[in-house]
């Protein structure tokens, strides 16, 4: 019998390489090897900067990005003026992935993150919407087309046009957890990571 989810060569190294691509592409905005409450404001700003000081999106960034930070390092035991350093970050993303509850801080900033690929505000992220925002952080117009045709599909494997929460919350869990490098998840965070094919 074959397994149906097969794991990477090495799980450990997958997982961990997955998660410092979220480290450096996502938090440590001024790429100086941590992450700091200054990465989370700069982050305000350039939202305010793109979206407008007045959109839905910069007054929920002003609200849910002092309570991610703060559940950030709550859960690893540092004071909110404190640094998360990489390795702090991959003790966290393996803690949340052991947790059977998904973590306050996860759930607060992958609820943020939808919100913010969601630019036209329908319940849904579509293509266009998912590049663009990708390119507020770095990620290239190419490599981020390339990857949401990777997880945008249908249960009958069809390419769709937008994905929904559900299926964003999905493919959150698989980036964050799974060993699996044929998981559609992988993909989620605009990269291509060495052991997918």
């Amino acid at each position: 019998m074959t397994d149906m989810h097969p794991k990477a060569a090495n799980p450990k190294e997958f997982l961990e390489s997955k998660w410092k691509h979220a480290f450096t592409t996502f938090f440590d905005l001024d790429r100086n090897g941590l992450i700091e409450w200054k990465d989370f404001k700069d982050l305000i700003e350039v939202i305010g900067e793109v979206r407008g000081r007045r959109s839905d999106v910069f007054m929920t960034a002003r609200l849910c990005l002092p309570d991610i930070w703060q559940k950030m390092t709550e859960a690893i035991g540092k004071e909110e003026e404190d640094i998360i350093t990489l390795s702090d970050w991959i003790q966290l993303c393996e803690s949340s992935r052991k947790s059977p509850r998904e973590p306050a801080w996860q759930k607060a900033y992958v609820e943020y993150m939808f919100k913010l690929l969601d630019e036209s505000a329908d319940h849904l992220v579509d293509q266009a919407e998912y590049v663009q925002v990708l390119g507020y952080f770095g990620v290239n117009r190419k490599d981020s087309s390339h990857c949401f045709d990777q997880f945008a599909f249908n249960h009958q494997g069809q390419l769709i046009h937008a994905i929904d929460k559900k299926k964003f919350h999905v493919l959150w869990k698989q980036f964050f957890h799974s060993e699996d490098p044929s998981s559609p998840g992988n993909w989620l965070l605009g990269k291509k990571f060495k052991t997918q094919e």
